[in-house]
């Protein structure tokens, strides 16, 4: 399963020490609003409450707190390339024991769901969260799935064609033009902020809130000149590719849960 966004997933998000904020570009619509009988939805938050899941989060917990004070120790006196390297293999061990917690239990609800599809004659299905409007919703047929006894077996059939496509935005972040775009607009707000700090030390209260609406104002601007031209040229590669494969509708693969057309490699073909 997707777990790319900060939303309700099956599975938290690696562990990690500190944490990199970048301003993504938006790929695809918030929402899902066509009615379109081949389209499945299920709801990832409920399937993330069932109680295997809640076991397994808590299980997850404990590991990373156990891990995390063993990396603190381990850190201790330590040089900053050394405190990397242990830093790396802290990563990797939680990552290790992320999949061990939930490999199993993930594995299990996509078969539950590829199979419920599968007899539905469903060609992709979404998360609840982006569709306002149609669709079937599988999330109790998954449920019932996934909670019947013994080992599930994945269809055979995989799923017919569909009108809907999805985009990996992580591949897309990475391409060189996006990656500079958003250096620059983090230099930008790192700046920025520096100066935002220097201009409320000492002002009375009313003076900050106009100096904080002028600092919005600045870097929305600044918004607007770095990022701007990169999400205009990506969701024209993005028209452009469902156009010349006739797909209705273009989602985010954060926003996928199984089937859809891959249309990933054909927009970075079109932005290279």
């Amino acid at each position: 399963m997707n777990a790319r966004r900060p939303r309700a997933r099956f599975a938290p998000g690696l562990y990690a020490a500190a944490v990199f904020c970048a301003l993504a570009v938006t790929l695809a619509p918030h929402a899902l609003a066509v009615d379109i009988t081949d389209v499945g939805i299920v709801d990832q938050a409920a399937l993330g409450n069932l109680k295997p899941f809640q076991d397994a989060q808590a299980q997850f917990a404990q590991a990373r707190t156990q891990l995390n004070a063993q990396f603190q120790a381990a850190i201790k006196g330590k040089s900053q390339a050394d405190q990397q390297k242990i830093f790396n293999d802290f990563n990797n061990r939680m990552a290790s024991r992320q999949q061990q917690i939930f490999g199993g239990l993930l594995s299990r609800v996509q078969v539950a769901i590829a199979s419920v599809a599968a007899n539905k004659g469903l060609s992709v299905v979404v998360d609840k969260q982006i569709v306002v409007f149609g669709g079937q919703d599988i999330t109790k047929d998954v449920i019932a799935l996934f909670g019947s006894p013994g080992v599930l077996v994945p269809p055979v059939n995989t799923p017919p064609p569909g009108e809907i496509g999805y985009v990996d935005q992580s591949q897309i972040d990475a391409l060189p033009s996006v990656k500079k775009a958003n250096a620059a607009f983090m230099q930008a707000r790192q700046t920025l902020g520096a100066q935002l700090q220097q201009q409320l030390g000492g002002k009375p209260q009313a003076q900050q809130r106009q100096i904080v609406s002028q600092f919005n104002q600045q870097l929305a601007g600044e918004q607007k000149k770095d990022l701007q031209p990169v999400i205009d040229s990506t969701q024209k590669a993005i028209a452009d590719v469902a156009r010349k494969k006739n797909l209705m509708l273009v989602i985010d693969a954060a926003d996928r849960v199984y089937g859809g057309t891959d249309v990933t490699s054909d927009v970075v073909g079109e932005l290279k």
